[in-house]
């Protein structure tokens, strides 16, 4: 009697998660390096687009009004990549933090100069200060060329937004806490 396509699979040994996490090895420190930098990126990339779409919703400065687009500009060029090497890995996009939640919540709450301030400052700067400085980081120390590439191409960037965001609201700067 013959098998039927179906049938085959069950006559397979089944590979349940934990045998395939005893075959598997534990990944390398640069692995987890990796794995974090792109997880607080597509963190901090998350933050920006969500933060720059209230941004157009609710100032009335045009120069806010400019790098929100200019954020979500650089969300849509650098996302597929981005969700590219998070997949290759087996990640997802991750979800948006507690802390950026309440940012969020906060920037929904406030208006004019008060709004303008907190998105620069915390949604803005904060980050692309961060993001520099872990991209800077990583691309003297990934070893996937595909990422050490993509960081490559994102830092002029980074810096250019940075730079813009610094003169979009004169006497926006970073304080120790969180300006609330």
């Amino acid at each position: 009697m013959a098998l039927s396509p179906l049938a085959a699979p069950a006559q397979q040994s089944p590979r349940y998660a934990a045998s395939a996490a005893a075959e598997s090895r534990p990944l390398g420190t640069a692995q987890r390096l990796e794995r974090h930098f792109l997880q607080v990126a597509a963190g901090h990339l998350r933050l920006q687009a969500e933060g720059s779409q209230l941004a157009l919703a609710r100032t009335n400065n045009p120069a806010v009004k400019e790098l929100a687009k200019l954020l979500l500009a650089r969300q849509k060029a650098a996302q597929p990549e981005l969700l590219h090497m998070l997949q290759s890995r087996g990640m997802a996009m991750p979800l948006t933090s507690n802390e950026n939640n309440k940012l969020l919540k906060q920037l929904a709450k406030v208006n004019g100069a008060q709004f303008d301030r907190l998105y620069v400052e915390e949604v803005v700067l904060r980050t692309y200060q961060a993001d520099v400085v872990s991209f800077e980081k990583m691309a003297t120390q990934a070893e996937d060329s595909v990422l050490k590439a993509w960081v490559e191409r994102q830092l002029p960037v980074l810096h250019a937004h940075q730079d813009k965001a610094a003169k979009a609201l004169p006497g926006a700067s970073l304080r120790g806490q969180r300006a609330v």
